[in-house]
């Protein structure tokens, strides 16, 4: 009989984990939408609000911000399901053949928990194995490495599909690019159509949103990340710890204090973001501390200081003025990269000229594009051309 039990767990345990682990890139993208707050306040208004399936699927979908504890804590589940299963077979039958009835209802709750914490529910599991399904895969996958900051990874992903013409994987692809300095090296490698190649500035749905606030943070426009992470967050009432990261970091840039302050004790009540939320206490209020910071400096500087609406003489000149203030610093490097292409997409071709003379010491002339467009702008030839 033991070993008939310890068989049953066995492929339980087996089942569950090769449920989970086909959609662990989606449920980790989802886990950064939403989040469960230890917290009294939270959890009436929850309840009353959303009902006690969304406050379970929270509960489970907050650990897979790391995957193996996400799973470990959904099999446990399936494991009590089995094990409380096999207690009233055995009160009813004494045959030890029958225990093995114990796997339907573990089974049925791996799926019935992968159904409730998936956004897709069970098409998780078959999402990948379609044209659809894979791009969209890809999307998830790119965005996970943009909050871990892999950019190698992304740049590496990208190469594994081949040609990339979905605009939302160029921006994954460009920003990586930008922020490894070779934008201007590779930037027509795949079919650029115009700017939004490197920044698609048209919301259709929340993963656009998303996306523009970490394109923006990575240029170092700070207003306009800021503003991209506000707005959908509050579409999803505080619920989104990537949102809420993205606003304590804008906010401490800003020095807005207490505002990083608010948003610090809500992580601080999760499991996964609550140390890097209180490491994120020793900025506030302490301004020399944030100068001194290796991000939080640069990005201060970013800001810029003239009294005007963002983006009110236009995207290149904000980058103009975000690039002169960080001179010196990766940050320079990684804007001047993406004004750089901006320039070459929108077909303005003497400001091109004028950047690179104007920031000699980054070199942009000896990228292979940046270099061939430079080379036939100051020589005269107004229509260049991309290299095919």
């Amino acid at each position: 009989m033991k070993k008939t039990v310890l068989l049953i767990l066995v492929l339980t345990v087996a089942l569950h984990v090769s449920l989970f682990a086909l959609c662990v890139p989606i449920l980790n993208y989802a886990e950064g939408w939403t989040t469960f707050y230890w917290d009294s306040h939270y959890l009436s208004y929850a309840l009353f609000q959303y009902g006690v399936g969304e406050v379970v699927r929270q509960f489970f979908l907050q650990y897979f911000a790391h995957s193996i504890i996400g799973i470990l804590m959904t099999m446990i589940v399936a494991l009590l399901v089995a094990v409380l299963a096999m207690v009233i077979i055995r009160l009813f039958c004494k045959k030890t053949g029958w225990l093995y009835l114990s796997l339907v209802p573990s089974w049925l709750a791996s799926m019935g928990l992968l159904a409730l914490i998936s956004p897709n529910g069970l098409s998780a599991l078959t999402v990948r194995f379609t044209p659809a399904g894979q791009q969209q895969t890809q999307y998830i996958e790119m965005s996970n490495m943009v909050r871990k900051q892999d950019w190698a990874g992304i740049i590496a992903r990208c190469d594994e599909g081949g040609r990339v013409t979905n605009l939302l994987t160029q921006n994954f692809l460009n920003m990586a690019l930008a922020e490894k300095g070779l934008l201007g090296q590779c930037l027509y490698d795949e079919p650029c159509i115009d700017i939004r190649s490197v920044y698609i500035d048209a919301i259709q749905n929340e993963d656009f949103a998303v996306l523009l606030s970490d394109i923006y943070y990575s240029m170092g426009h700070i207003a306009q990340s800021q503003r991209y992470a506000f707005e959908l967050n509050e579409k999803k009432n505080d619920f989104s710890p990537r949102l809420l990261m993205r606003l304590v970091q804008t906010n401490i840039i800003y020095g807005q204090y207490a505002v990083a302050e608010k948003y610090i004790r809500w992580l601080e009540k999760t499991v996964y973001y609550k140390t890097w939320a209180m490491s994120q206490r020793r900025f506030l209020y302490h301004d020399d501390a944030v100068a001194k910071d290796a991000e939080y400096g640069v990005k201060r500087r970013c800001l810029i200081t003239d009294n005007r609406f963002s983006g009110i003489k236009g995207l290149d000149d904000d980058l103009l003025h975000v690039a002169r203030q960080t001179r010196g610093t990766v940050q320079c490097r990684t804007t001047l990269q993406y004004l750089g292409a901006l320039y070459l997409l929108a077909h303005y071709n003497q400001q091109f000229v004028s950047l690179c003379d104007e920031f000699p010491e980054y070199q942009l002339t000896q990228q292979k594009y940046f270099a061939d467009a430079y080379k036939k702008l100051k020589g005269g030839n107004r229509k260049w051309k991309q290299l095919t």
